[in-house]
């Protein structure tokens, strides 16, 4: 039984929801685990709040408090899903200031923690409360390098482009960012290359923590030997960012070698119409199935029946990797970002990224073969990944570090008011 004091927490969280995988799934779970142990208030978007609270009516959570903001219609009439999502994300953060700094002179929080959107390049209106903070896990994607946007159209590349820009002009000129980081007592960083990348007095009060975790029920699997038909997987949103290309081109090359071989692809996004007429190019279409968006419990299931997760992402997270992991799917992935970080210590195998395209597509391919001729070292790797996962990845686990991370806050913010 911990005998951490019990903690009045306000938690914000944009994305959050019950029931889902992503960013709005490590919202509810960070939020459910804090309020394990803390009471809490929850800032999140006002379509998020009848799921939760209804979710936490059933666990019995009575120690959250949950309410629903956003900006007045008028101020967001614009955004329509995932069009103006980033900015309004911005505009909402400046709007939840206040919202907070209300909030706290009525409850008098002990502790200030944001939790989602995890974006390095984006404040928190949270450092405004003045009370201590803890701002992430938070990340960075690096920009997708030119030489893999080749074959992608220019409204893409275009896209690409704009939103590098744009990160780079918040990371540089955003004086409320500055604000946030200097305003942080902890800042949780998802990977090395963020922290690394922080100004130097501010790394010292950075630790690295990933953002995301499984669920215990996705850890059971019945089997780790290798399916008849050798089955790779790919789940996630079909974006250039993620990789999705180079994973069917690397297919497409291993498959040349291994014609019994699968591949299922889990998601959706602006590169399916791209990539549905490359299968038809390659005459891969009895082979390659595009599944499309799918329920968590769906995605969970096809990476349990994987022998190998194909997963080239250049992102700074990877959160799917962890529940492929859990699943028991060993990985295949670029030595680069989030991903390349899980995968060390011999839990998958690591790419490098080579000086074009079709070389890196060539060295996944070369890696799926290692996999599919060694059945002693892919079983290694699977139950290699699935032991770190639940030691390590499952949010009970997580939601174990939060009264170190809330006693670290509060003692540098005593120190830095000495």
């Amino acid at each position: 039984m911990s005998t951490a004091p019990r903690r009045r927490v306000l938690v914000s969280a944009y994305s959050c929801e019950p029931g889902l995988g992503s960013e709005a799934g490590i919202g509810w779970n960070w939020v459910r685990e804090i309020a394990l142990r803390h009471d809490v208030w929850l800032l999140t978007r006002e379509n998020n709040v009848a799921r939760i609270v209804a979710e936490a009516r059933e666990l019995r959570l009575t120690s959250l408090h949950v309410e629903g903001f956003d900006l007045p219609r008028w101020a967001r009439w614009w955004k329509r899903g995932e069009r103006g999502a980033m900015l309004y994300f911005y505009l909402w953060q400046l709007g939840l200031a206040a919202r907070a700094r209300a909030l706290d002179r009525r409850v008098d929080f002990d502790v200030v923690h944001h939790v989602t959107f995890a974006s390095s390049w984006i404040p928190s209106g949270l450092c405004l409360v003045g009370k201590p903070f803890v701002w992430g896990p938070v990340g960075r994607h690096e920009r997708v390098p030119d030489r893999f946007l080749e074959r992608s159209n220019w409204r893409l590349r275009a896209a690409e482009l704009a939103k590098a820009a744009l990160k780079c002009c918040g990371e540089l000129c955003d004086p409320l960012l500055w604000l946030t980081r200097a305003k942080a007592d902890l800042i949780l960083s998802i990977g090395q290359d963020f922290a690394a990348e922080l100004p130097r007095p501010w790394r010292a009060k950075t630790r690295p923590f990933l953002a995301c975790g499984t669920e215990l029920e996705a850890l059971p699997r019945s089997r780790f030997a290798r399916s008849q038909r050798f089955s790779v997987l790919y789940a996630g949103r079909l974006v250039d960012l993620k990789g999705v290309r180079l994973a069917l081109e690397a297919f497409a090359r291993f498959h040349a070698l291994a014609p019994d071989a699968t591949f299922t692809l889990v998601g959706d996004g602006p590169c399916r119409a791209a990539l549905q007429a490359r299968i038809r190019e390659l005459g891969l279409e009895r082979s390659v199935s595009l599944l499309g968006k799918r329920p968590r419990g769906d995605v969970l299931a096809e990476m349990r029946r994987a022998d190998v997760f194909l997963f080239p992402s250049f992102e700074g997270a990877g959160m799917v990797v962890v529940e492929a992991f859990a699943c028991g799917a060993p990985i295949v992935c670029l030595d680069h970002g989030g991903p390349g970080e899980m995968a060390a210590d011999g839990r998958g195998l690591k790419v490098p990224v080579a000086r074009d395209f079709d070389a890196t597509a060539a060295g996944l391919a070369a890696a799926l073969a290692k996999l599919h001729g060694d059945e002693e070292l892919r079983s290694s790797l699977a139950w290699t990944a699935h032991r770190w996962a639940l030691e390590h990845a499952t949010w009970p686990a997580k939601g174990a570090r939060l009264d170190e991370f809330y006693a670290l806050a509060e003692r540098r913010r005593v120190e830095r008011a000495a």
